[in-house]
């Protein structure tokens, strides 16, 4: 069972977009993208169920959380579950082209935020972002699109985080491999 979340998780890494700004971004792209990249799976529980993140090292030590210093969360609903709650092979193949999507898009109108990762918990995943405060309004527009053409989109929340203490606890987690 870890094995098929490991594969999962393995597989999701190339459909990944983080950006920090549009110079950097074309760098990225110029050094090979996934190699500037590192994610550390996690597991953990929540209300006694098992659930998994999967967390961008990249940001770990950023120096610039104030800039990006509005959180991002999109919650994705799970319709093919199995036991734990957690998407099934096929959905899990979806979560991963509907993560790629929202991403590419979120790219193209606000061109740089922080990518932090996911988080599979019982019944949905959360994808979980970090913006300007001046792209809100640009990021509500693109995702209300997206959610009035795929309604397992949950919800969609912002909140003020300079210090981004909202994924804290993922990065106290981390075992750090540098």
């Amino acid at each position: 069972m870890k094995s098929k979340y490991y594969l999962l998780l393995f597989c999701l890494i190339p459909f990944i977009s983080c950006s920090q700004s549009k110079k950097q971004s074309e760098e990225v792209k110029n050094e090979a993208p996934i190699l500037k990249q590192s994610f550390s799976s996690l597991q953990f529980e929540s209300d006694g169920k098992p659930c998994i993140a999967s967390i961008n090292q990249r940001y770990m030590f950023f120096k610039e959380k104030s800039k990006y210093s509005l959180s991002l969360f999109v919650i994705v609903n799970t319709l093919e579950k199995d036991k734990n709650g957690h998407p099934t092979e096929k959905e899990a193949a979806f979560f991963n082209e509907f993560q790629t999507q929202i991403l590419q898009k979120l790219s193209t109108a606000l061109g740089d935020y922080c990518y932090i990762g996911t988080t599979t918990m019982t019944g949905y995943r959360d994808i979980l972002l970090y913006i300007k405060p001046e792209h809100q309004k640009t990021a509500i527009e693109v995702l209300e699109k997206i959610k009035a053409e795929e309604s397992r989109i949950q919800s969609i929340s912002f909140e003020e985080d300079a210090q981004w203490e909202a994924v804290s606890g993922f990065y106290d987690a981390v075992d750090v491999k540098f």
